[in-house]
């Protein structure tokens, strides 16, 4: 099986399950924050992106998206990635990312969901490809 046909096998269970799970979450304020894109690889699929900054209540963050794109104009697709993050207490904390993309010229816009040991994590972000600025708004969903 491909990884195209396992995200898209994963999303649409996930998305399948939101209605009757839908009344029973509650989102809150998000944590809002900004990281510094640390680089930029461009390929024939799509791209992959890191960033890297201090992300309030999680420490240091450091993550990565491989997006992969899916229409030949390259204006939208998928990602699958990894986020770490060391709180100041100097736990380390790992989780596994994937969601969706959308690109405007130089401006992306994600949507996004982190497996996290303490919580379900949705994060929906800008990225400004050319000031390399990523600006998220996270809420933590369990």
């Amino acid at each position: 099986m491909t990884t195209d046909k396992i995200l898209t096998a994963l999303l649409l269970t996930f998305l399948l399950s939101c209605p009757a799970q839908a009344a029973e979450v509650k989102f809150g304020e998000p944590l809002e924050f900004s990281l510094n894109v640390a680089s930029i690889t461009m390929n024939d699929k799509g791209m992959s992106i890191t960033y890297e900054g201090i992300a309030g209540k999680y420490g240091l963050v450091h993550t990565t998206h491989n997006m992969v794109s899916t229409n030949a104009a390259h204006t939208k697709g998928y990602f699958t990635g990894t986020v770490q993050a060391i709180d100041d207490s100097g736990h380390l904390e790992q989780a596994m990312t994937l969601g969706l993309w959308s690109r405007s010229g130089t401006s992306l816009k994600v949507y996004g969901f982190d497996d996290d040991d303490s919580a379900r994590i949705l994060h929906i972000s800008t990225v400004n490809l050319a000031t390399k600025v990523f600006n998220a708004k996270v809420w933590e969903l369990d």
